[in-house]
């Protein structure tokens, strides 16, 4: 039986969008908006579903708060934010390349998002922020991936 060890962290890059916290303060100051008028104009269950769609805003906009990309000294790669990320092993991984990649324009916004590709027109799932250097990934499976890094060169170095 072959031992387990555990993997180590060899790069790691976070990213926290500071203005989605604003959102989320937004989100919360409408909820309390909401149970005031409950409370002054008895509303009854009729304030149930707008809470729950705050909630689930709340949930979203805290998930994408936080981004990172890890790679692991078995060059492993985990990429995306919160709840929503991707871990490839090395035999997983097709090609990897830097790409430059617009985010408004190539996937309609920002977060987990899917858009079609630039060259090849084929679909890619994209773990978007606000910067305009990237990675794309294919992977064996058929499905592109895309994510923004500060240091395309330097991931690209440790997975080769």
């Amino acid at each position: 039986m072959t031992p387990y060890y555990p993997q180590t962290v060899i790069y790691e890059e976070k990213k926290t969008t500071y203005w989605i916290f604003m959102f989320i303060l937004v989100f919360i100051g409408m909820m309390v908006f909401l149970v005031y008028l409950q409370t002054r104009a008895s509303l009854g269950y009729f304030i149930i579903l707008p809470l729950i769609g705050l909630s689930f805003g709340i949930f979203v906009t805290y998930n994408m708060a936080f981004y990172s990309v890890k790679i692991f000294d078995d060059r492993t790669i985990q990429f995306g934010f919160l709840n929503w990320n991707k871990k490839l092993q090395p035999s997983e991984i097709n090609s990897i390349e830097e790409i430059p990649y617009h985010p408004i324009r190539e996937f309609g916004g920002l977060g987990w998002r899917i858009g079609r590709g630039r060259k090849n027109g084929k679909w890619r799932i994209g773990y978007v922020i606000w910067l305009e250097k990237g990675i794309e990934i294919e992977a064996t499976n058929g499905k592109y991936y895309v994510f923004g890094t500060d240091n395309p060169q330097e991931i690209l170095s440790l997975l080769q």
